[in-house]
């Protein structure tokens, strides 16, 4: 197939050595979509844009022979099973790379299940015209050149608790467990409270002093630092959590946190941050810095009053402006029902997981995650992790 206006036709056959991290590259299985695309992109790369005409499977192969580039755009057009498509694209590209998608699907379910669910930035479906691709894909692309302050790699995820006993750490520490153990992805649960060792007692390993020491010296961080102070809980699980004496003061030099989370998420495909309750300096920053923030709420009045207060906070520049929220305890007896509460903050809860205090009584008991136990509790957290776009069935 010719060139046209320097988009190439490809057969599929591997690409010669690729360059360090490139900024784009496509992948279509059609020219004229390619030609649209090209022309439209334009301005968002004015060294030119690599787009190859070729079909999902082969552009899987060419981009499992290389090293990703920051954006991805990816044609589903064929492919019967979309959604397990783009499990198979996770695969091969390296995590927190941008992807854009097109194709024949035009269920809005399908495209709050791949925008939401699945890590895609923004998906078309076919046919194309120049005024969709500027206005959905070129915008993306542009606003995510002006803040490309996110860290490449790994994804942090803030879980946070509208108030105490909601179980903000019971839930961190079993979606932790589910990415680390069962979806087999790299984690590491980040325990900002340096004072109780929450994280690594639930999940029972012994906390260590590495934390202090990344808090207070930043310049000691790197990825010796990290192996050593984050313990592991499982072959792909790591918990990095301290237990310092209640009256003692950890300092916090500034900066700390950032430095930290840059080096996690260089060694991590998820970190999945405790931040707790309680806005002290550490987790107010590991809440700003997260790509995704979860907010842990139980079924009462004073739950939907503290939200407000949580969803004024300023968030990072790489964060997603949606928050995922989860509904903890649901069914308690006593409590608001779930579509109570719903009616009052006029939203949807993401996920809901009932209230089963023998269940964590019995995981407790037997010293492991009740995620571990096959229920309604599991069922709940696995919810959880699909709301944050980890790979449930790969």
């Amino acid at each position: 197939m010719a060139n046209v206006l320097g988009v190439r036709a490809s057969s599929g056959a591997p690409l010669a050595a690729p360059v360090p991290r490139r900024n784009f590259i496509g992948f279509v299985s059609d020219q004229a979509s390619a030609e649209l695309l090209h022309e439209a992109l334009a301005p968002a790369f004015p060294k030119g844009n690599e787009l190859h005409v070729v079909g999902f499977r082969a552009a899987l192969n060419l981009l499992a022979g290389m090293k990703t580039p920051e954006i991805v755009l990816i044609d589903l057009t064929g492919e019967m099973l979309p959604l397990n498509a783009m499990q198979d694209l996770a695969e091969v590209v390296e995590p927190g790379t941008t992807i854009l998608a097109i194709g024949e699907n035009r269920d809005m379910s399908f495209y709050r299940e791949a925008t939401r669910g699945m890590g895609v930035r923004e998906y078309l479906h076919k046919p194309l015209t120049k005024e969709k691709i500027e206005q959905h894909f070129l915008a993306s692309i542009t606003s995510g050149q002006r803040n490309l302050a996110a860290p490449r790699g790994g994804r942090m995820i803030a879980v946070a608790g509208v108030r105490g006993g909601v179980g903000c750490s019971t839930i961190a520490a079993n979606l932790a467990w589910v990415i680390g153990m069962e979806l087999r992805r790299h984690t590491v649960l980040l325990d900002a409270d340096l004072h109780t060792g929450t994280a690594a007692l639930a999940l029972n390993v012994q906390p260590t002093n590495g934390l202090r020491t990344a808090l207070e010296v930043p310049d000691r961080v790197d990825q010796l630092l990290i192996e050593r102070a984050a313990q592991p809980a499982g072959e792909r699980l790591h918990i990095l959590a301290a237990a310092e004496p209640l009256d003692s003061i950890a300092g916090y030099a500034v900066g700390a946190g950032a430095m930290l989370c840059k080096a996690l998420t260089m060694r991590y495909n998820f970190i999945i941050a405790d931040v707790g309750t309680r806005p002290m300096p550490f987790a107010r920053d590991l809440q700003f810095l997260a790509q995704q923030l979860i907010i842990v709420l139980d079924p009462t009045m004073l739950a939907i009053r503290n939200l407000e207060k949580i969803a004024r906070m300023a968030h990072g520049p790489t964060q997603s402006p949606k928050r995922i929220l989860v509904l903890n305890h649901a069914g308690r007896a006593g409590g608001l029902s779930q579509s109570t509460m719903e009616q009052a903050l006029g939203l949807s809860f993401d996920a809901a997981i009932p209230d089963l205090p023998r269940v964590l009584s019995k995981a407790a008991h037997f010293g492991e995650p009740a995620a571990a136990l096959k229920g309604d509790f599991r069922n709940g957290v696995l919810r959880v992790a699909k709301a944050i776009g980890a790979n449930l069935d790969g």
